[in-house]
């Protein structure tokens, strides 16, 4: 490892602790969970990704990007039903990134699912 790869290392633990520390103090704040799901979900620990996920569409029930992330763990999580149901509603409540959406990693388990294929027909995307 490189003095930079070090660095950069040691700023994501760095910020992912300083989240974690404030998370503790502000349970209940929408951008600090959306942040910290992201980062468990990077870090590998996705079933705590997950668990933020759920809880900020409980929170934040007319965020469609929340419904999104929510589907992504999902699908890493290859719970595929849950998945398309939470994209489904996502895409309800107005996410538009279609593009996006057939690119993301994270979504590359539900993308090969019957589930995603009628998905996409009931977009009209072929």
């Amino acid at each position: 490892m490189n003095s930079d790869e070090m660095v950069e290392d040691l700023f994501c633990d760095f910020e992912f602790n300083f989240y974690k520390s404030l998370y503790k103090k502000l349970p209940n704040d929408k951008l600090l969970i959306c942040i910290l799901a992201e980062m468990y979900t990077r870090y590998g620990a996705i079933d705590k990704g997950l668990e933020l996920d759920k809880k900020l569409v409980k929170i934040d029930s007319a965020n469609p990007l929340a419904y999104y992330n929510l589907a992504c763990s999902l699908s890493l999580k290859k719970q595929f039903k849950q998945s398309i149901n939470a994209l489904r509603q996502s895409i309800k409540l107005g996410y538009g990134d279609f593009n996006w959406m057939l690119e993301d990693e994270d979504l590359n388990a539900l993308r090969e699912t019957e589930y995603f294929l009628e998905l996409k027909n009931d977009l009209g995307i072929l």
